[in-house]
């Protein structure tokens, strides 16, 4: 039986709730790689708490090659940081149009409101 992005969103913030974390990251994965933006939005959170060390960017690293645009736009959350790792604009935008052109709706937010001529 396939779920929903929703559904899986919903599965996994019970989960959560519930104090099972493993299974609400797994949900939440499904609920963002299937486009539901608060998904996104939350594991990129848990992946970003997460980044502690050059190893963490590293695994980071790995999973984006892997396909996992979360990943892929954490990794550009952490150049424009430049706090691990140093700080590359270039890289982050590469990751970010990497990430967009994944589906990854945040990423995509992000390089909209650069372009826009009426920016900043």
């Amino acid at each position: 039986m396939t779920r929903s992005p929703q559904e899986e969103y919903d599965l996994g913030a019970a989960c959560f709730k519930a104090g099972n974390a493993a299974e609400g990251a797994e949900h939440l994965r499904a609920a963002a790689f299937g486009g539901h933006e608060g998904a996104q939005n939350q594991l990129a959170r848990l992946y970003f708490a997460r980044v502690k060390s050059r190893q963490d960017v590293a695994d980071l690293e790995a999973a984006a090659q892997g396909g996992d645009h979360v990943a892929l736009f954490v990794l550009a959350m952490c150049f424009i940081d430049g706090k691990i790792i140093d700080k590359d604009v270039d890289k982050a935008i590469a990751a970010l149009q990497g990430a967009a052109g994944c589906g990854n709706r945040m990423a995509q937010s992000m390089l909209s409101s650069t372009s826009s001529p009426h920016s900043s």
